[in-house]
């Protein structure tokens, strides 16, 4: 297999110019991929909570699935001394500013490549030699995509799972392959808050299909439910950011409002949501 460094075209004398950042979410390990989706991986990754950027190019791997890790671009990290930021949650961190370079970037968001993470640091020079394992500039491609990964493909209703964020680009965007899924069948879906893991079991029947009920939440967060328009009263509107949104069953749109609701009350109890979560009936 091609390892990193070869695919990138980056010489070994040169590896002492590059930091890699493995970038995972702190509550989400998929929040810097589902930014890379709608085109914020960039500004996602600017914003650090320390000052972890102490070489001129940043190697970005982003967080996809256990031991792979998708290639984001080499970024230059610009002669400007990172300035310090605070959030309204009370976040506080670094400004830096980058800038996306040409380097293998027909690449970005097309190659994979395979690393167990052994160690804790999110950003290791890219000559390191971990105690177990392999170098990390040698860590071996797994594969290439044809085209790069994009908001645009719906994968199956199994594999939804996004932040607020996206739903509201999808939403908004109107599009396509989600929309034409999403408005042809009714269902069960989870809504969880990742700062406190509590879940909220919610259905669509009807005359509602999925996508009307998500096209609510993307506009306000709540949809209209009680108990999600209480948490977002009492902690602020931009709560909503933390919600995370999956189906847990898909059914036929022909079926009845009773088999559906039936269905509802069985995940709320499979998941306990009406003791641990936020439902209330």
């Amino acid at each position: 297999m091609i390892p990193l460094h070869e695919l990138l075209g980056i010489k070994e004398e040169n590896f002492c110019d590059y930091k890699v950042h493995f970038a995972t979410g702190s509550n989400d390990k998929k929040e810097p991929y589902n930014a890379f989706l709608i085109g914020e991986f960039q500004e996602w990754q600017e914003c650090q909570t320390n000052k972890n950027f102490g070489r001129d190019y940043i190697l970005s791997l982003i967080y996809y699935d256990k031991d792979i890790w998708m290639f984001g671009g080499v970024y230059k990290v610009l002669p400007v001394p990172p300035i310090p930021i605070e959030r309204d949650t009370g976040w506080k961190g670094w400004k830096y500013e980058t800038e996306l370079t040409d380097k293998a970037s027909d690449y970005i968001g097309r190659a994979f490549f395979r690393f167990k993470k052994e160690f804790r640091a999110s950003y290791p020079v890219l000559e390191l030699v971990p105690k177990n394992g392999e170098p990390i500039a040698k860590m071996p491609l797994s594969h290439i995509l044809d085209k790069r990964v994009a908001l645009t493909d719906f994968l199956g209703f199994d594999q939804v799972n996004i932040d607020h964020k996206t739903l509201k680009r999808i939403v908004s965007d109107n599009i396509i392959s989600w929309k034409s899924a999403l408005s042809n069948v009714k269902g069960i879906y989870l809504i969880v808050d990742t700062l406190t893991g509590k879940q909220y079991v919610g259905s669509a029947y009807g005359d509602e299909c999925i996508w009307q009920r998500w096209a609510n939440y993307a506009k306000d967060g709540h949809g209209g439910n009680v108990e999600l328009k209480e948490l977002l009263k009492f902690n602020g509107e931009e709560y909503k950011y933390n919600f995370k949104y999956s189906i847990l069953e898909v059914c036929n749109m022909n079926l009845g409002n009773e088999y559906i609701i039936s269905r509802e009350t069985h995940w709320k109890e499979v998941l306990l949501t009406r003791r641990f979560g936020l439902n209330k009936n």
